[in-house]
């Protein structure tokens, strides 16, 4: 059954961990540069940034692919709306440098057995991710081999929040004659872009926030090849009762 499914995968939060909160981190660096910003604050100033003005960062440096130049702009925003003035590029690069360290992400525990359980039992899977390029840490964590397709937000000119790249992730599944799911952490970007393409969207919710979700819904991503087993399998016998009425 599962030479029938496709299953795309965000990546930060749903296969990745981040072990440094971005949030300390901008607090850690606006200190050294001696603004006594809050956690609350630059909370606040992420949120509002990946709200506003990081689709027109990755706009603005898609065509060249400099995913460096990307983040000393779109992070040294974020550190200037914090209040840093001077020497910002310096402090830019300190902040990169934090968040890009080998120990600040990880895989979650369960992401190999379950990525290679899917590809042995004969599922495609692919990426479709905001991040503005996917395969320097997909390469770095043993995991870019896994996947047939990666669709990032320099690759699409857009982040995920715009919706298209769901769309062309639905086509490349409709091409390989293949049912497409998607499988992330944000009811918003994920679930709900997913469902407008017609990918049918798995919520990965570690923290319980969305108990009501109207969607297939798992806390880690150990069930999830039998929630799609069981979803295929029904589609299958839904079929073939529709054949035999005819």
């Amino acid at each position: 059954m599962f030479s029938h499914a496709y299953v795309f995968f965000d990546v930060d939060d749903t296969l990745v961990e981040w072990k440094i909160d971005w949030a300390d981190a901008f607090v850690q660096v606006a200190r050294e540069a001696g603004i006594n910003a809050s956690v609350e604050q630059a909370t606040k100033v992420l949120r509002g940034a990946f709200d506003g003005f990081y689709n027109e960062c990755i706009a603005k440096h898609a065509g060249a692919g400099d995913v460096r130049e990307f983040w000393m702009d779109y992070d040294g925003q974020l550190l200037a709306a914090l209040g840093v003035a001077r020497d910002l590029r310096e402090h830019t690069a300190r902040l990169i440098e934090l968040l890009s360290a080998p120990q600040a992400i990880a895989l979650f525990p369960e992401v190999l057995q379950v990525l290679r359980d899917l590809r042995e039992r004969g599922a495609r899977l692919g990426i479709v991710t905001g991040r503005p390029a996917a395969g320097p840490d997909l390469e770095r964590l043993g995991i870019r081999d896994c996947f047939d397709f990666v669709l990032d937000a320099f690759t699409a000119g857009s982040s995920k929040s715009a919706g298209h790249m769901f769309f062309t992730a639905a086509q490349a599944a409709a091409a390989a004659g293949r049912t497409a799911w998607h499988v992330g952490d944000s009811y918003s970007d994920d679930v709900q872009g997913a469902q407008a393409a017609g990918i049918r969207p798995v919520l990965v919710d570690r923290r319980a926030a969305h108990p009501d979700a109207d969607c297939l819904r798992i806390t880690d991503l150990r069930p999830l090849p039998e929630v799609i087993l069981d979803r295929l399998s029904h589609s299958e016998r839904n079929r073939t009762a529709k054949e035999n009425r005819r």
